[in-house]
């Protein structure tokens, strides 16, 4: 059991995501991005009972948004991510450097690795809407946040949701 394992940040996990599409044939826009990486963190929570990413997700006006990840690839558009995220930092004599898919593999264990290839083989095959949809259901976390006007999407609320699908994909 890897308890000591902390949240990753939501740029390494979307890379590692984005490098399963490049290697697959694929591209994934900003909204899809966003959806992949709040799957992966809802189904994590469900299957582990902790939180997959550090950053907080939430309830905007079109969907469950990662901040960080927002600003990160708004640049794209409706197009396809053409650019890994990058991180800024700021240390003497460093400069801006890429979250990468080996940063991620040597940072959390290969349960949580088999987990986003099961996240991705389940949703690849949907568009960047239909995942958007699927967000969207009536008593969603988005939906519940929504309706009560938070702000936030509760951990708590995004893993009750997720522990039906996820433990029978």
């Amino acid at each position: 059991m890897y308890l000591n394992v902390g949240p990753q940040d939501a740029r390494a996990v979307a890379n590692y995501f984005l490098d399963l599409a490049k290697t697959g044939g694929r591209t994934i826009d900003p909204m899809g991005i966003q959806k992949f990486v709040y799957f992966a963190h809802g189904w994590n929570l469900a299957l582990n009972d902790r939180p997959l990413i550090a950053q907080r997700i939430e309830a905007w006006d079109y969907g469950p948004v990662i901040r960080d990840l927002y600003y990160e690839f708004k640049r794209f558009g409706n197009g396809p991510i053409t650019q890994p995220a990058m991180e800024l930092n700021v240390e003497p004599g460093t400069t801006r450097v890429r979250f990468t898919k080996s940063e991620l593999t040597s940072a959390v264990p290969k349960e949580t690795l088999s987990l986003l290839d099961r996240v991705w083989e389940v949703y690849r095959p949907f568009t960047s809407i239909q995942l958007s949809n699927l967000t969207h259901t009536p008593g969603s976390p988005w939906s519940r946040a929504r309706e009560s006007g938070q702000e936030v999407i509760d951990d708590g609320v995004i893993r009750d949701y997720f522990r039906s699908p996820a433990a029978n994909r």
